[in-house]
């Protein structure tokens, strides 16, 4: 094994924990080191930042070969079966529920919908332990919303194929009975459809938003640089200020160190492109990984490595964010559902009797499918639809014999069953039928490093810091005490600020 030397933190992902909090803590003055799995991937910005070696996202016949990175099955190899490991998505198929996760420098932003929303749980952050609340929250809010620099959805935007466009008077569906705050991180152009190639005043160059991209701006990414991600956001200034980036470098292993050693662990991760084993040495390890990746790093390292000890409570209380995703054979003759947003806005029912607002969007970049065309035609009239809300977020994640198992019942949390009714309701009263899974697949887990009072209700502080082992932090949705019912990305991006903020205040007062 290598020993690649020393950081003050090492930040293990790049998405939307991992990035915020690197930008708090070389804000001020740390050095950073951080490991990303994933490459970068070939947009437009990248190119303008100058990074050399880009992969681009999966479209044509590389949808088939690109796509999926690796897959996670109790039928499959204890690590799980790597198919490709530039692909962009990763698979961890459970009992009762599965989760999708994404794998690139920028980590989640290259596959969310570009919308930010507040938990739709009200006090969200308050009752859980010292310190830690929803006025304390706020200002991490503000701070992540206006770095991104998010807009307000409003009629002169003219985003296509919202409810109002596409339901009338007379049909069983409308907009939602109401909309909470909602911002978009996408870049408009000043008059719509009249969209050009900007360069901001760190020389990142952006192609304004097209609404009939073929390219998209959805969960496959969005070349044109369109849609706002961490890769440029966050990490191309940081790189300038100090951040040390490894992409294709997959963390394997934390090892707390005994007392004595030059630092108090070492990461082990293993570099994609040499197939080395290297190792980094620090004081502070955050985890940003998303929240089953972190998870299953702590889990590797507590009960197969045994290089961490402790965290009782590791793996309890997972949650898929009453996340449901299905197909809707939509079907609407002339309407291209795959351009526009990724997301088309929320719908329901008329009938006071199904309450519950669902979303959806188009399948993104239709236009490149390897297909004939005929299908591709189809499909671009076909949407995925879902809901998301409050869950019993009572699953559990475990490392048996070296593999991973994702348990969840959904029985126990009414969310489902209430959006399965809606599905079957929508389709007999639109005749465009919803085929939705038997168990839910979640593109949001939750939980499972929760934050509490102590450790034995939770693993980490009101801090995002271990309660078992001082410097090791939680950065992700693994530490979410509750799930949010409504699209997490912002709360990760706070919560990750206000962890930042906390270890600098620590280590200022330790001087």
């Amino acid at each position: 094994m290598t020993d690649t030397g020393n950081a003050d933190a090492v930040v293990i992902g790049s998405g939307f924990a991992g990035s915020v909090a690197a930008d708090r803590l070389i804000e001020a003055g740390l050095s950073v080191v951080m490991l990303e799995r994933g490459p970068w991937r070939d947009t437009v910005p990248v190119r303008s930042m100058g990074i050399a070696e880009r992969t681009p996202f999966p479209r044509g016949g590389a949808l088939v070969t690109d796509t999926l990175r690796s897959v996670h099955h109790r039928w499959l190899p204890k690590r799980g079966l790597t198919l490709n490991r530039r692909g962009l998505i990763e698979i961890f198929f459970g009992e009762g529920l599965s989760s999708m996760c994404s794998s690139s420098v920028g980590g989640g932003s290259h596959v969310y919908s570009g919308l930010f929303r507040y938990p739709q749980v009200e006090a969200f952050w308050d009752g859980i332990c010292d310190g830690m609340s929803n006025e304390e929250m706020a200002p991490h809010y503000e701070r992540v919303l206006a770095r991104f620099a998010m807009i307000t959805p409003t009629a002169a935007l003219k985003i296509p194929h919202q409810a109002h466009e596409r339901f009338g008077p007379d049909d069983p569906m409308q907009g939602p009975a109401s909309t909470p705050p909602t911002w978009l991180g996408f870049l408009y152009p000043e008059e719509i459809g009249k969209h050009r190639r900007v360069t901001d005043e760190n020389g990142i160059e952006r192609t304004e938003l097209d609404y009939d991209d073929p390219d998209s701006h959805g969960f496959l990414g969005s070349p044109s640089g369109a849609k706002t991600t961490l890769d440029f956001l966050y990490l191309a200034p940081l790189l300038k200020r100090g951040l040390v980036l490894h992409d294709l470098a997959e963390a394997l292993t934390i090892v707390a160190q005994p007392r004595g050693m030059p630092a108090r662990y070492r990461v082990d991760y293993r570099d994609h492109r040499s197939g080395e084993l290297r190792a980094l040495h620090t004081d502070h390890v955050i985890l940003g990984a998303g929240a089953i990746n972190t998870l299953k790093l702590l889990l590797h390292s507590r009960d197969v490595t045994k290089t961490l000890a402790g965290m009782p409570r590791l793996g309890k209380r997972i949650g898929g964010n009453g996340d449901l995703f299905a197909f809707w054979d939509y079907n609407e003759p002339g309407r291209n559902l795959s351009t526009g947003l990724p997301f088309h806005g929320g719908f329901q029912l008329k009938d006071p009797n199904y309450p519950i607002p669902l979303g959806g969007g188009g399948w993104p970049a239709a236009e490149t499918y390897p297909l004939p065309r005929f299908l591709k035609e189809r499909i671009k009239r076909a949407a995925f639809t879902n809901c998301m809300g409050v869950d019993a977020m009572d699953g559990s994640l475990s490392m048996e014999d070296g593999r991973l198992r994702l348990r969840f019942d959904a029985r126990n949390s009414p969310i489902y069953d209430q959006v399965k009714a809606t599905f079957r309701r929508v389709s007999e009263v639109t005749g465009r039928r919803i085929y939705y899974p038997k168990n839910p697949i979640t593109v949001h887990a939750l939980g499972g490093a929760c934050m509490d009072r102590d450790a034995e209700h939770g693993v980490v502080d009101a801090q995002g810091e271990v309660f078992d082992h001082p410097g090791l932090y939680v950065a992700d949705g693994a530490a979410f005490p509750r799930i949010p019912g409504g699209p997490p990305t912002f709360t990760i991006a706070a919560w990750a600020s206000h962890l930042g903020e906390k270890l600098v205040e620590k280590l200022r007062h330790a001087v």
